[in-house]
């Protein structure tokens, strides 16, 4: 009997007052940043964090949980967003021709400019370019605390440890379905194959998920063309098959604590401290190391021996974030290590970095390093990836970004690359503290808060 099970179900943060406002910036083209009713006002790209006056109109109203209610948590998909308030209701904008939003979508022409398509909520005709409710979750009282997102699939976690999901997975060739009998799941659902079971963290990866459950099991599900599934698949339509199946990390199986994800691999951290990696590795993004060819996938799961327990001083990963061939791992005393490609910046290593020295593979690092932030004294208690970008919140609530950007997507008013952490919020100086980030395709989302 391990005496960490059953691991602890998500509660909801406590309710901060004044309560986090709801930031955006980067690509907002298809209405994921929802800014605005006004389609005018939905600039295409914003280089600068910007306050979401239709989410603050909400507040104004009472409509996030009472009177001074805000939104608790934020996730970022590829071409969608997801909030959580505070009474656990999911709210959700973007492009929704994959299902994403969790609520079905009708198009209309625009009676403002007959020649312009609108894609509006089939319930409550509001445009996909602010966040509505998800209305099924609302009417079974499904109290989320956690919602991910992938590049058309998304997720959320209840209090109680239930699991809904909707979207579709997509391969190389397209949409390969939500599961055998259903293209496109556009209302949040269970899955059968997790009937009774609770469910306290998920993680997403471009179109794979990952499950880890009250008893320390792991799960995944989604495409599994390059590894991402961490187990063997044998036929077309298994290697895509959506049905949760549960992984076994080592020999000696640990419980799980913790699951992560990037874009085509994936992490589980085990209760002795082990972070095990798997996927797609040719860039070292896994962590796992790399010697050559057979090193490109990782097909199950394998030790990521530089963040042992040992190798840490003690500390353990607590969080795991990837990009498209990068990682990030936050550790229980803030401090963060990065590994994958590191030709843009993605790592946030400088150049004259001790990590770079005499490394085998000019292009990318293949085990984790060591990650140095402006003060050392504030330690991280977040960190979000998006394809090349990163965002990490410190304890003072200073955030900082780093990596390649295309169309602002790291907030800094400018699209030049950036190597190293740089601060978009200040720990001092500044009338705002960062409390929740999420980085997707090309948009991210922060809740910053007025500092009292």
């Amino acid at each position: 009997m391990n005496p960490l099970l059953p691991l602890p179900l998500p509660t909801p943060p406590p309710g901060l007052r004044p309560a986090p406002q709801l930031f955006g910036w980067g690509l907002g083209d298809a209405g994921q940043l929802g800014l605005s009713l006004d389609l005018a006002e939905n600039i295409p790209i914003i280089r600068k964090p910007r306050c979401n006056r239709y989410v603050e109109q909400k507040m104004a109203e009472n409509a996030l949980g009472g009177v001074g209610a805000g939104l608790e948590t934020v996730a970022a998909g590829g071409m969608h967003s997801l909030m959580v308030d505070e009474t656990g209701t999911v709210w959700s904008c973007g492009a929704n021709d994959n299902a994403a939003l969790g609520r079905v979508t009708i198009h209309t022409t625009d009676p403002a400019e007959p020649s312009r398509i609108l894609e509006i909520d089939e319930s409550t005709h509001l445009p996909n370019t602010v966040p509505v409710p998800i209305q099924s979750l609302v009417n079974e009282r499904f109290r989320a605390v956690k919602v991910v997102a992938g590049d058309s699939i998304s997720a959320a976690i209840s209090d109680t440890g239930a699991l809904r999901v909707w979207g579709t997975f997509r391969g190389e060739q397209g949409p390969v379905g939500f599961s055998p009998n259903t293209m496109h799941q556009f209302t949040p659902t269970p899955l059968p194959a997790l009937a009774g079971v609770k469910v306290v963290a998920a993680a997403a990866g471009n179109d794979h998920l990952l499950l880890l459950t009250a008893q320390g099991s792991v799960y995944t599900m989604g495409s599994g063309a390059h590894g991402q599934l961490g187990r063997r698949v044998l036929d077309w339509h298994r290697a895509h098959g959506t049905a949760p199946r549960r992984i076994v990390l080592g020999r000696v199986t640990q419980p799980a604590v913790a699951v992560g994800a990037g874009e085509n691999h994936a992490f589980a951290v085990d209760a002795a401290g082990t972070v095990w990696g798997w996927g797609i590795n040719a860039r070292g993004q896994t962590g796992t190391g790399y010697r050559g060819a057979a090193d490109q996938v990782v097909a199950a799961p394998r030790r990521v021996r530089r963040l042992d327990r040992a190798a840490l001083g003690g500390a353990t990963v607590v969080q795991i974030a990837g990009g498209s061939h990068h990682t990030l791992f936050r550790t229980s005393d803030g401090r963060v290590y990065a590994c994958g490609i590191a030709d843009e910046g993605q790592l946030g290593l400088a150049d004259d970095d001790p990590a770079f020295a005499d490394r085998a593979f000019p292009g990318f690092l293949p085990e984790p390093a060591r990650v140095a932030f402006p003060d050392a004294d504030d330690p991280v208690v977040h960190i979000a990836c998006g394809t090349n970008n990163n965002l990490a919140i410190t304890r003072d609530g200073a955030m900082y970004a780093w990596g390649r950007q295309v169309v602002g997507e790291l907030g800094l008013g400018h699209d030049e690359d950036v190597k190293t952490p740089t601060v978009v919020v200040r720990r001092v100086g500044n009338s705002w503290a960062a409390v929740d980030a999420a980085c997707a395709g090309q948009h991210a989302l922060a809740l910053l808060r007025r500092r009292t």
